[in-house]
């Protein structure tokens, strides 16, 4: 792609990854209170759409909080994960022209940022607290995004590669 015909791409793409940080930056920064409200009133519409409102009151009493807790963890590690998807073509694909070493440094040093900041903040917010074990899950998810498109990314040129090979041993 060229130069020319590639920054519509590259704008695109920092817009969706600033637009996606925005979001979990938000929902970081939620008291602990609006976060608890905002995962039962979810909880509340899920299950009163598939059930009558008496499950609902089951649940609420059986524990919520705890299916709570894992819906949000679950939201956490997806939201990370595309992060770091996202994340790393941006960067791929804003320094085309540089080499493996420096795209790989800045996209871990900008994820692992952004997962740092977004749970060490949370001290600073009334009812939330910071957790190492939460930040680590939120580091984890966004590596296992980078090293989803590096796979991708690896495989795909050596497949061209190999297509490459076979191309010029017919010739």
């Amino acid at each position: 792609m060229k130069k020319r015909t590639r920054w519509p791409v590259v704008v695109l793409l920092w817009v969706i990854f600033i637009l996606m940080t925005g979001g979990i930056v938000y929902l970081s920064f939620q008291n602990g209170e609006e976060s608890k409200a905002m995962g039962k009133a979810f909880l509340q519409r899920f299950f009163g759409a598939v059930q009558r409102q008496e499950a609902v009151l089951q649940l609420q009493e059986e524990g919520t909080s705890s299916l709570n807790y894992l819906m949000r963890q679950g939201g956490r590690v997806f939201a990370f994960l595309m992060i770091g998807i996202v994340g790393t073509i941006t960067i791929h694909v804003t320094f085309a022209g540089c080499n493996w070493l420096f795209k790989t440094t800045v996209t871990l040093a900008i994820l692992t940022a952004i997962a740092c900041f977004t749970e060490k903040m949370k001290i600073y917010i009334p009812s939330r607290h910071y957790s190492y074990e939460e930040m680590m899950l939120s580091v984890a998810a966004a590596a296992a995004g980078f090293l989803t498109v590096s796979l991708l990314t690896f495989l795909g040129k050596a497949l061209k590669g190999i297509s490459h090979l076979i191309t010029a041993g017919h010739t």
